[in-house]
């Protein structure tokens, strides 16, 4: 647990240690994880055996019957201590099965969802009631669960801010909702809110943080955790503090505690989890200027982050964009370069990117193994502000600053995956009478978002809140798919 204390005990001893038995460590990163049919998959441990020889992977198959043998497609993805496979299409929740060169059957117990491509063509928003409050710059987070046969998500809220007297200021809150069927979204409930150790809120008011939640299903995390990553302070200044708090499927249960701080403070980053890995890519620093950080960190055994480790910088500064990061590549685009006021302010005279940066990362290790290198340009026009939906083959982009909007004119844009990049946003996607702004949500600017997935694979997503581009108010909205 994340409040408890760590205590090691050891005892004395003489002589070698003896030699470590063959074993699977983690499956993609976790303990338990949740696998997606199709996806390329990295089992990690010990005493697999240097070359493949008579090795293999199986999955459980659906129907029963044999298990389904994985594919490993070259020599070089078998190694002693990691193999990479790719999950097959008949495979289902149960028992994973490597089998050592040497004979020696390990197993592990995975989840596995079907692959469901999600259409932009057929979007459309639907509203899930109202926020709490009506904030901007939310850090939000989604933890699957798996749940008998199906998959149960909790969505948790933390900080933001509210515009008063033409400033933002941030709130301490932590929100908890459960995800419902066919993506709705049950009510937001308020955590504990005290002076004293039984305060389930932050310690400190944050907006424009991220947000990660850790547990065995996507970590080397045995319990649930929460963690809030930078932010602005109540003075509206970038902060490396990173708050944790141990967490269930309906509530905060411990108190949110400062725990490894980032190696410098960040505001508007470009984050991304994935793997029990955190990313945080760019964003500004404590006077508003874009940085062109990045920074990697592992979630550890007993939910701590196993350091922040710097990566190679990205080729100029970029804040309050977007980022995703695929099996082997991480890809920003969008944001702005140039100092802004807390959130990216409103000035039409700001310069908003189009552009994009790429590097190449370890499937394994998590690390980048090259340097950022300028991509392509993804956007059509310049825009930032925006909320960021990773739907695995397809990346929405919501709202935001950029020309045409205050007509509305691209709403939400698409993008396809190819490969481990991404192709360029076209758009605007979806039903036309089914947009946010046409059903009375306002011209979104700086609203959170976040995805999740059902038991059958499909994709769901929702935006919060915002800042209405023409009136300048905030909006208590949540609109999802």
């Amino acid at each position: 647990m994340l409040a408890a204390a760590l205590v090691a005990c050891a005892g004395e001893s003489s002589g070698p240690p003896p030699p470590a038995s063959p074993r699977i460590d983690y499956v993609d990163g976790a303990l338990e994880p949740i696998l997606e049919r199709g996806r390329a998959v990295v089992i990690e441990g010990l005493g697999f055996g240097a070359v493949q020889g008579g090795g293999a992977v199986t999955f459980a198959r659906a129907g029963g019957g044999a298990d389904v043998t994985a594919p490993v497609a070259s020599p070089a993805d078998w190694s002693d201590q990691v193999v990479r496979t790719t999950v097959p299409d008949s495979a289902v929740s149960g028992t994973l099965a490597l089998t050592t060169a040497g004979g020696r059957r390990l197993t592990a117990t995975v989840h596995v969802l079907p692959h469901v491509v999600f259409s932009p063509d057929t979007l459309h928003w639907d509203s899930l009631g109202t926020f709490p409050r009506a904030p901007v710059g939310v850090a939000l987070a989604a933890a699957e669960i798996p749940s008998g046969s199906g998959v149960a998500t909790t969505l948790y809220a933390a900080g933001g801010a509210e515009q008063i007297s033409g400033a933002l200021v941030p709130d301490s809150g932590v929100y908890v909702a459960r995800a419902q069927a066919a993506g709705l979204v049950g009510p937001w409930v308020r955590q504990h809110d005290a002076a004293d150790f039984t305060s389930r809120v932050l310690p400190a008011p944050r907006a424009f943080a991220a947000a990660a939640v850790a547990t065995r299903y996507n970590s080397r995390f045995a319990g649930s955790g929460l963690y809030v990553i930078g932010g602005i302070d109540g003075a509206g200044r970038a902060q490396a503090s990173v708050f944790a708090a141990d967490v269930t499927a309906d509530s905060v249960v411990g108190r949110l505690t400062p725990i490894e701080p980032l190696p410098a403070p960040v505001a508007g980053a470009l984050a991304v989890v994935t793997r029990g890995r955190i990313y945080v890519i760019g964003g500004t620093d404590s006077v508003g200027r874009p940085r062109q950080n990045v920074f990697v960190g592992r979630i550890g055994l007993e939910g701590h982050i196993d350091g922040w480790y710097v990566q190679p910088l990205l080729p100029t500064p970029r804040a309050y964009g977007g980022a995703v990061v695929r099996d082997e590549r991480a890809v920003a685009f969008g944001g702005v370069a140039d100092s802004v006021p807390p959130g990216g302010g409103l000035d039409s005279g700001t310069a908003r990117l189009a552009s994009s940066d790429t590097a190449a990362v370890s499937l394994v290790s998590g690390f980048f193994t090259s340097a950022w290198a300028p991509g392509a340009t993804l956007l059509s026009t310049g825009r930032s502000q925006f909320a960021t939906l990773d739907l695995r083959d397809v990346v929405l982009v919501v709202g935001g600053v950029y020309a045409g909007a205050a007509t509305n004119s691209a709403e939400t844009i698409a993008a396809t995956a190819v490969g481990d990049s991404l192709g360029p946003f076209s758009g605007p996607v979806g039903l036309a009478t089914r947009s946010i702004a046409f059903q009375n949500g306002g011209t979104l600017i700086g609203p959170s978002g976040v995805t999740w997935r059902e038991a059958d694979g499909s994709r769901r997503g929702l935006v919060l809140g915002g800042i209405d581009l023409s009136t300048g108010l905030r909006k208590a909205g949540v609109w999802g798919f």
